[in-house]
């Protein structure tokens, strides 16, 4: 995980505990403009050659954990079981607040 920005000390363990992920986390403010994301938050998957796979949503709004409704689980998902099942159009409409720096 990628955190955008280094006004907020968060810590890697609170990033990972508030997210429910046990994936490394760092603090990166150009990876944003390099993948395209334009918005917080948005998750961006890679596949093992770097390109993009899944650029959208976690989920279906800042707070909702409804399984059914994980993007970026459902991505990472996807990518591991090599399909490329689509996923819901709110899935790639942003709900977030503009990334840091953004020109878009």
């Amino acid at each position: 995980m990628v955190v955008m920005t280094s006004d907020k000390p968060y810590t890697t363990e609170e990033v990972q505990k508030r997210f429910d992920i046990s994936v490394p986390v760092i603090k990166d403010e150009g990876i944003a403009k390099s993948c395209g994301v334009y918005s917080t938050p948005q998750a961006v998957v890679l596949n093992v050659n770097n390109e993009l796979f899944y650029r959208g949503n976690y989920n279906k709004s800042r707070y909702c954990m409804d399984e059914e409704t994980r993007y970026a689980k459902q991505a990472v998902k996807n990518l591991l079981l090599n399909k490329n099942t689509k996923l819901d159009a709110i899935a790639f409409k942003a709900y977030g607040c503009s990334a840091p720096n953004c020109t878009n």
